[in-house]
């Protein structure tokens, strides 16, 4: 089964699906997570490559977070060059046994003409690519009782076992969930479209 899962991140919504999946499967199987974040050559521009910095940083932040929640050992790393050929050498420095990217899910010409960096990574290497498109795995949460559930489990998942839980509210795309235990006060913010929790302490 699979030991060190590697994860190409990039900000984009495909990619933070992917981090989901490549989390959950890392909690089942005890599995290490590495991110990769691909920066690219500097373009010359000062504040363009300041943004790309930041945002890469957001990414790997994120992953860590994540992957932490779950008691997870996780490393993080920014590199530059080719996107395809980079995550092929990442994946065996760190000796990877599986891929986990997020893709558009193109079809038909425009995908043949333009392949993806998924598709161009699978060429390099020797182990599985597991692509997800964005929306597998999703869950719409459309019910009070869905997003108590959602929060619960996140909780409990951050130590909050004995977290009272109030009913939540919802605030155009997302759920709040307000909780209190002995060591405070918390909202949980859930994604209505997604269903990914965060957990927001208060004071």
């Amino acid at each position: 089964m699979y030991t060190h899962i590697l994860v190409p991140v990039d900000g984009s919504p495909e990619a933070e699906n992917a981090v989901g999946h490549a989390v959950h499967l890392a909690d089942a199987v005890d599995a290490a997570i590495h991110a990769l974040y691909v920066a690219g050559a500097p373009s010359g521009d000062e504040s363009k490559d300041r943004a790309v910095a930041e945002r890469g940083r957001r990414a790997l932040e994120d992953v860590r977070e994540r992957a932490e929640e779950h008691g997870l050992t996780v490393d993080t790393t920014v590199a530059d060059g080719e996107p395809a050929a980079t995550i092929a050498e990442y994946a065996d420095t760190t000796n990877a046994d599986l891929i986990v990217m997020g893709t558009h899910g193109r079809d038909g010409v425009d995908r043949l003409l333009n392949g993806s960096v998924a598709e161009r990574v699978g060429r390099h290497v020797s182990i599985p690519v597991m692509t997800i498109r964005l929306g597998d795995g999703e869950q719409s949460v459309k019910s009070p009782l869905q997003a108590q559930r959602i929060a619960r489990e996140k909780l409990e998942l951050a130590g909050h076992d004995d977290a009272v839980i109030e009913s939540p509210s919802h605030q155009r795309t997302a759920w709040v969930v307000h909780a209190t235990d002995e060591r405070g006060e918390y909202n949980v913010h859930i994604n209505s479209a997604s269903g990914r929790a965060k957990i927001v302490q208060l004071g």
